[in-house]
């Protein structure tokens, strides 16, 4: 299965220029969490050469990213983690 994004992709798209280790492991995380909610949304085999896909997936990590230390969660971000709630809560019922 391909990569959805690598971090360098996702570093170019939020202007960061520098390496630093926790930044990095913020990211990681973040790619994994777009990833597996597309897989929530569209199915696990979406195409994630899909530029559509590619681009869907950095919004979100963006909004993630930006919105990261805040004590109030934006209106996208908010809706966001519903929806991944809610994804998650549907699939173990279909594992039931």
């Amino acid at each position: 299965m391909a990569d959805l994004l690598t971090a360098k992709e996702v570093k170019s798209y939020l202007g960061i220029d520098y390496e630093d280790t926790a930044v990095s492991a913020q990211l990681e995380r973040m790619i994994n969490t777009a990833d597996q909610y597309l897989c929530g949304s569209v199915g696990d085999n979406y195409p994630r050469d899909d530029s559509r896909a590619k681009e869907a997936a950095l919004i979100i990590i963006s909004d993630l990213y930006e919105n990261r230390g805040l004590q109030t969660l934006s209106g996208n971000t908010r809706r966001l983690v519903e929806d991944m709630i809610l994804q998650i809560r549907l699939e173990l019922r279909r594992k039931e």
